[in-house]
Order: structure tokens, then C-alpha cells, then sequence
């Protein structure tokens, strides 16, 4: 009786629960919109809910398939319970969504969630991530590659307007090691524009390929206004806005290894999907040495950058440090088709034409 209690005064409206499974045991980390920082099942249920829940996650992690459960007698108000698997890109139960209610009542649709994973391998090369259908839906993704392929962090960025958000995330995943957790919220914005919130649960995980960030992320939008969120990715969108009048590209770039990591502007025209994306390089390997150089005092110069058709394009490029992801070495790297000369005045005297507090 005090699990019946306990389940009748969650308050989220809807009666869903959401459970990841990544770790030695579930831990709840939604009650509906309300954040639960992973607390243990027995928190949420007690009694003979506890082991009926936690039987139907069994059942679905093992089989990968949803299930209902009709009790032969009701505990408390409850007689049902449905348990609904949320996948990854390799068909692995990451979580599990929970109802219990009464089979005489209609279910209500859960909260949209989805899996994805991010391999942080340093052998793999580029950050890849891998995306499941649902994660595109959640995100509003309208790129129609492969559904298991992989892409790059700057595919993945291009969907986190607030330059901030990625920071936040870029250290504090850089030096993840098997086990560690991490949650939080970001604003997404879809393809066709329109803003999201979203909540993160990721953990890492030892795989044959090393070190995985397996996640799982759901949609929170109303329990904010939208409107609100307009306002919060301000600060990025003016950002974008400056470079794009000043007539020039920019992107947040892993300087070591020249990989795009999120544009800030529209990407140059031109690139394979895999240069955007943050897969390989955009700059000539010779080119990327003589940039890396010129990082400390945010002189710019000439680099050649690959173009998908196998040619190469020069530009001028100039790069200015970025604090506050990890050990990953960001720069913002801006591009224009003018000389060095004009380039300089077109971003800023000597300086950045995004303030610091903008970009970390």
C-alpha cells in the first residue's frame, strides 16, 4: 500500500516513469518533467509495485520488446502497468519507460526520450557519435544518412545553439572514464528551427571499442515557455548574426586535429558532409601547423581547406583560443575569402568580435 501511495502523489500528470539501466542497477531519473538524479527504483515503489516494476524491466531488457502487465488485482488505484524500452543505435536497452495506471483507462503518450552513444576512444579519431531514429526525431533532424552511420560533433552541435551548452559538455565528457554519470539540460534547436528543451542522462561505459558515453536524452519542453528559450540562445544567435555581417565563417575547431566541433555560422560552401560534420579535418595538415602557430597571437593567414569534390579552396583563416573544454584545445576559427589584412579589420582590431563570457 505505501508504493500505491507513493506512485498516486508523484504529481507529474502523466503517470511515466523513466528508468536508465546503465549502470549495476535502474535508477529513476524522471517522475514525468521532474528531474530525479538517478535515485534508486525502491525510492519510487515499494512493496509488490517494486517487484512488478522491476520485473517488467527485466522482461524488457532481456527481450528489447515492450510489455503489459495486467495484475490479477489491483495494488492501491493500480491494476496495469505497461514498460516501454528505449533504445540505442546497437539495439541495447538503455532505459525503460514505466506507467502504471488502471486497464480500464487510457494510456497516455509518454515522453519523447531516445538513445545515442559517443565514442570517446582516442583510437577512434574525430569524437563520433551514433544516433538512433528516435534521436533524430527528438532533435528534429532532417539529414537522411544512413541510420547507424556515424557522425561527427559539429553534425551533432550544429542541433545546440547556446555555445555555452557545449562547453559545459565538452569538459566535462573530455576525461570520462567507465562508470562516470553525468545529467543536465540544453536548448536543441531542429532543423526547421524550432527550439526544444531537452534533459540528458549520460554514463560511460568500457566497450571493445574503448570508452562509450551511452545516453539517453528526453524531451522537457513544456514544462518552460518557449518563448523563454528564444531568449536564453540570444547570446549565440547575436554571435552568429556578427560574423555573418562582418562576411565571414566561423567555427569552434579542435586545434590539435583540425576537426570541426560546432559552426557558428553557416558552414563554408563547399565541404563533404564529413568535413561539416566534424569527421575529418578542414584544413590542409601543413596548414594546420602554420595556424596553430599563429593561435597565440591571433594573427590570420592563408590556409587551404578541403573541399568534397577533392580540391581544395584557400581562405584566410584566423583563430582565437577558447577556454573551457576539457583538455580538447578550441579555438574559434573564422574564414573569408578576403586578404589577411582586410580579414583582421573585418573580425576586430587585435580582438575577438565575440566577447570571451559568449564563448565559455
Amino acid at each position: 500500500m505505501r508504493g500505491a501511495v507513493r506512485v498516486e502523489q508523484r504529481g507529474s500528470g502523466d503517470g511515466w516513469i523513466l528508468v536508465e539501466i546503465l549502470g549495476d542497477a535502474p535508477t529513476v531519473i524522471a517522475e514525468g518533467i521532474k528531474q530525479r538524479q538517478c535515485r534508486p527504483l525502491g525510492n519510487v515503489y515499494r512493496g509488490r509495485m517494486l517487484t512488478l516494476v522491476a520485473g517488467a524491466i527485466d522482461t524488457v531488457k532481456s527481450s528489447g520488446q515492450p510489455v503489459q502487465v495486467t495484475l490479477g488485482e489491483t495494488v492501491g488505484d493500480i491494476d496495469f502497468v505497461v514498460a516501454k524500452p528505449v533504445l540505442g543505435p546497437g539495439g541495447d536497452v538503455l532505459a525503460v519507460q514505466i506507467f502504471t495506471g488502471r486497464a480500464d483507462s487510457p494510456v497516455p503518450p509518454p515522453h519523447r526520450a531516445a538513445g545515442w552513444e559517443w565514442n570517446l576512444s582516442v583510437s577512434a579519431g574525430p569524437r563520433r557519435t551514433r544516433w538512433t531514429r528516435e534521436f533524430r526525431n527528438l532533435y528534429g533532424v532532417a539529414d537522411t544518412r544512413p541510420e547507424h552511420g556515424y557522425f561527427g560533433l559539429a553534425d551533432l552541435y550544429r542541433r545546440v545553439p547556446r555555445i555555452s551548452d557545449i562547453a559545459v559538455l565538452m569538459e566535462r565528457v573530455d576525461n570520462a572514464r567507465d562508470g562516470e554519470f553525468l545529467s543536465g539540460e540544453l536548448i536543441a534547436r531542429h532543423d526547421d528551427g524550432m527550439l526544444r528543451l531537452v534533459r540528458f542522462v549520460r554514463r560511460a561505459v568500457e566497450t571493445p571499442e574503448g570508452v562509450v558515453l551511452r545516453g539517453v536524452d528526453h524531451d522537457v519542453t513544456h514544462k518552460t515557455d518557449v518563448g523563454e528559450l528564444a531568449i536564453r540562445v540570444m547570446d549565440s544567435d547575436i554571435a552568429s548574426t556578427v560574423h555573418a555581417v562582418a562576411g565571414v565563417h566561423a567555427a569552434l575547431v579542435d586545434s590539435q586535429h583540425g576537426y570541426a566541433i560546432k559552426w557558428i555560422t553557416a558552414p563554408l560552401a563547399g565541404l563533404s558532409a564529413a568535413a561539416e560534420g566534424g569527421q575529418i579535418g578542414l584544413l590542409h595538415d601543413e596548414d594546420l601547423a602554420d595556424v596553430r602557430q599563429r593561435i597565440t597571437a591571433r594573427l590570420p593567414g592563408v590556409a587551404r581547406v578541403a573541399l568534397s569534390d577533392g580540391s581544395w579552396s584557400r581562405h584566410t583563416v584566423r583563430t582565437f583560443p577558447v577556454p573551457g573544454y576539457g583538455s580538447t584545445p578550441v579555438v574559434m576559427m573564422t574564414f573569408s575569402g578576403a586578404c589577411p589584412e582586410q580579414h583582421a579589420q573585418q573580425v576586430g582590431g587585435g580582438g575577438c568580435a565575440v566577447p570571451d563570457c559568449q564563448l565559455a
